[in-house]
Order: structure tokens, then C-alpha cells, then sequence
């Protein structure tokens, strides 16, 4: 599987793995370390053509201006694998600029996960995923609850993510810096 996403910048990294270390000593949460960078996601999908991908986030990176993100608190996705996150508002300019990035990846991708379409995307921060029961969920609310989750960071970069199952990295160890 890979992934298009930005980092977060280095304060709100720090913020993000301080959570999950606390998340990891009370309840033992610790699948998130599967994706160990802290980070929101554009688009997934079963493969890239890397060459042809690449290039494109080069281009869109570099007539793309930086930007600036909100969060918003914290929100679950429900269902058998319920999946807590911190909630990244969704404003105009991430909007048009998620959307033009769709346009730009054209058919780059096989297997493009739906749930990132523009229509669909939930852009969001995770905080727990993959060991999360149902039973767990308010329970790790109540002791996230009293964190501030009203952030302000900047969106400086693309990257291209790998995930083999076992192994998560950047692709080409490279990312695709903004024209700022």
C-alpha cells in the first residue's frame, strides 16, 4: 500500500508521538506505530507508478504555495475497527488544493482507496488505529478530552509513503517541499 500525505511540522510531531506513547502506556495502544510518522493523508492506493507519480507531486509541490492548517478536536471512525483522530478542518484552500491534487494524480494509482476522494475525505490526524475495540473508545476520549486539540501548523510538503505490512517508509527517502 502507499500513501500521499504531509508530515507534520516538528513541534506538532512531538505533540502527536507524546500522545501515542501515552496512549501506548494506558491502554496499550500501540498499532499506530504500524505508519510511525505523524501526518494527514490525500490519497491512498494498492500502488503507484512511482516514476510517474513522483513526477507529478514534483510539479504540483512546486506551484503550490504553502499553506496553513487547523485542527479541531477529536473524532472516531466507528465500526468493528473503530479509529480515533484528531479532526484537521477542512477549509477552502485545503479543499482545492486536495482536489487539484486528485486531478494532477490522474491514473497514477491502482487501487485508489475511495475514502480520500474529494467528495469523501475526512482529512484528519491519527492517533489510534488497528488494536482499537469499541469497549476502548470512551475510555480513550475521557483521557484525551482534557488535551487541547485546537492546533494551528504549516503544510510545507508532499510524500510519497511505502507500507509493505511490516516495513513503512518514505518512497525514494525524499519528499516534494511547496513552493514557499
Amino acid at each position: 500500500m502507499d500513501g500521499i500525505l504531509s508530515m507534520l511540522d516538528e513541534e506538532h510531531q512531538h505533540y502527536v508521538e507524546g500522545i501515542w506513547a501515552q496512549l501506548d502506556r494506558e491502554f496499550a495502544l500501540h498499532g499506530i506505530y504500524a505508519s510511525p510518522f505523524p501526518h494527514f493523508t490525500y490519497q491512498v492506493a494498492e500502488h503507484y507508478e512511482v516514476e510517474k507519480v513522483e513526477s507529478a507531486l514534483g510539479r504540483l509541490a512546486a506551484a503550490q504555495p504553502c499553506f496553513g492548517i487547523k485542527t479541531a478536536g477529536l473524532g472516531v471512525f466507528t465500526g468493528p475497527n473503530p479509529v480515533i483522530y484528531i479532526s484537521v478542518v477542512r477549509s477552502l484552500q485545503l479543499s482545492q488544493f486536495h482536489r487539484v491534487l486528485w486531478e494532477q494524480l490522474g491514473d497514477t494509482g491502482q487501487g485508489v482507496n475511495n475514502h480520500y476522494r474529494p467528495e469523501d475525505w475526512v482529512p484528519h490526524i491519527t492517533l489510534a488505529y488497528g488494536d482499537v475495540d469499541n469497549s476502548m473508545v470512551p475510555h480513550v476520549i475521557r483521557f484525551l478530552s482534557n488535551q487541547n486539540f485546537y492546533w494551528q501548523m504549516p503544510v510545507q510538503a508532499l510524500s510519497l509513503v511505502y507500507s509493505t505490512g511490516t516495513e513503512y517508509g518514505l518512497r525514494n527517502r525524499r519528499e516534494f517541499p511547496l513552493g514557499c
